[in-house]
C-alpha cells in the first residue's frame, strides 16, 4: 500500500510539473504575441491566437486545481468579447491580464478564495463601447449572470455594462455555483429553466453556503414562476422578466440590494 500510495504521489508532482511548464509556455507566446501586435498592430490572426492561448490556460487550470488561473482567464475571455475596436488601453490591459497569470504561477501556494475574489476584481474590464465611459457612472459592482442560452447573455450582459457594472456570465449553474464561491459577487442573476439545477436550486444552494449565503440573488424567467418554484425561492429574492420588463425590473433590484 505504502508503494501505491508513493507512486501516486509521484505521479501526481509529475502531472503538476508537467502542467506548470504548460501553463508557462501559454503565458510566453502570449507575451510573444503581444510584443508582436506592439510592432505589427492588433491583426486578427494574432489576436486570435492570443485568445486561444488564454482560453488553453482556462481549462488546464480547471482540470489541475488552479481555479485562480480559470477564473482570471475567463474574465481575460470577457475582455477580449467586449473589445469592439482596439483603443490605447488595449495593449496595457492584455499585459496586464498576462502579467496576473505569470504571478499567479510562480506562487509557491494558492491564493485563498478571498485573494481570488479580490485579484479577479482588479482585473481591467470594458464598459460596453458602443457608448463613452465618461458618460457612464462606474461602479465596483460584481454581477454574475448564469444563463446558459449566449444570446441571451450577451444581450443581458450589454444592458447591464450600461449601467457601469461588471459582469461575468457563466452558461452552467453548477459552474456558476463554483465560481461563486470564488468570486463572491455582489449579486447572482440567474436564469430560471436550466438543465441540471434550475435557478431556484441555484440560489436556494448558494443559500446554503456559509461563504455565499449573504449574496442577494435574482430569477430571470419569461413567464410567472409556478407556486411550487416560488414557494421554494430564498427570503428576499428578486425576480427580473426578461424581454422589454428587463431594464425596469433590473433597476429596481438594484435599488432593491442597495448596488447603486
Amino acid at each position: 500500500m505504502q508503494v501505491i500510495g508513493a507512486n501516486a504521489d509521484e505521479l501526481a508532482r509529475r502531472d503538476e510539473l508537467e502542467f506548470h511548464d504548460e501553463a508557462t509556455q501559454h503565458v510566453a507566446e502570449m507575451n510573444r504575441l503581444l510584443d508582436a501586435i506592439a510592432a505589427e498592430g492588433p491583426q486578427a490572426a494574432l489576436l486570435e491566437s492570443f485568445r486561444r492561448h488564454g482560453h488553453e490556460l482556462k481549462g488546464a487550470g480547471r482540470s489541475f486545481g488552479y481555479p485562480v488561473l480559470t477564473l482570471i482567464a475567463h474574465r481575460l475571455e470577457s475582455y477580449l468579447d467586449d473589445m469592439t475596436d482596439w483603443q490605447a488601453r488595449s495593449q496595457a490591459d492584455l499585459q496586464a491580464f498576462v502579467d496576473k497569470l505569470g504571478e499567479m504561477l510562480e506562487r509557491k501556494a494558492q491564493p485563498t478564495d478571498e485573494e481570488i475574489a479580490a485579484i479577479v476584481r482588479a482585473l481591467p474590464s470594458l464598459i460596453n463601447q458602443s457608448f463613452s465611459e465618461s458618460d457612464v457612472d462606474i461602479r465596483n459592482v460584481e454581477i454574475m449572470l448564469v444563463t446558459p442560452t449566449r444570446a441571451i447573455a450577451k444581450l443581458l450582459a450589454q444592458q447591464i455594462k450600461a449601467c457601469g457594472f461588471r459582469v461575468t456570465t457563466v452558461a452552467d449553474p453548477v459552474e456558476g455555483l463554483t465560481m461563486a464561491l470564488r468570486l463572491r459577487p455582489d449579486m447572482v442573476l440567474t436564469s430560471q429553466v436550466m438543465k441540471g439545477l434550475n435557478g431556484v436550486d441555484l440560489l436556494r444552494a448558494l443559500k446554503a453556503i456559509e461563504g455565499t449565503e449573504k449574496i442577494p440573488g435574482a430569477v430571470l424567467t419569461s413567464q410567472e414562476l409556478d407556486a411550487a418554484a416560488f414557494a421554494r425561492l430564498p427570503q428576499g429574492t428578486a425576480i427580473v422578466r426578461s424581454g422589454g420588463n428587463f431594464a425596469d425590473d433590473f433597476a429596481k433590484v438594484v435599488t432593491q440590494f442597495g448596488l447603486g
